[in-house]
């Protein structure tokens, strides 16, 4: 049977200081090595999500970015639509306003050069008359 004496004591005593021993030199190391394991793991992973979300952030932002300059551009591209419009009729407008001012000019011009084919005409018919006339009579 189990006698219970001063040596169960000592037992108990050499028991209490080799489990605080282990527990000093061997488990508390080993704890601490699995904890900044852990800590370095866990951090790599945060900074990880950190620099995702971050990225995700600046993704939108970007795309807000590029979105309002594709605005702008497309509001510039119909603003200039409208000037080169503007600039395009102001041009016809011109080029109609200068023909019409040539216009009686040209009239005249044409009135004169028909005045001038008519006296021609007028001048060869008589010419073309004789020579029919002459032809028709026998006359040559």
């Amino acid at each position: 049977m189990i006698k219970i004496d001063y040596t169960l004591l000592i037992q108990a005593v050499v028991f209490v200081v080799f489990v605080y021993l282990v527990n000093r030199i061997l488990f508390r190391p080993i704890l601490k090595v699995l904890e900044r394991r852990r800590e370095a793991t866990v951090g790599v992973q945060e900074k990880a999500r950190a620099l995702e979300e971050k990225a995700r952030a600046e993704k939108i932002l970007l795309e807000e970015k590029l979105a309002k300059v594709r605005q702008e551009i497309a509001h510039e591209r119909e603003g200039i639509r409208q000037k080169v419009a503007e600039e395009q009729g102001a041009i016809i407008d011109q080029a109609r306003q200068a023909i019409e001012a040539d216009i009686p000019a040209l009239r005249e011009k044409v009135k004169g050069e028909i005045g001038r084919v008519k006296e021609e005409l007028g001048r060869e018919i008589e010419l073309f008359a004789s020579r029919i006339a002459e032809k028709v009579l026998g006359r040559s």
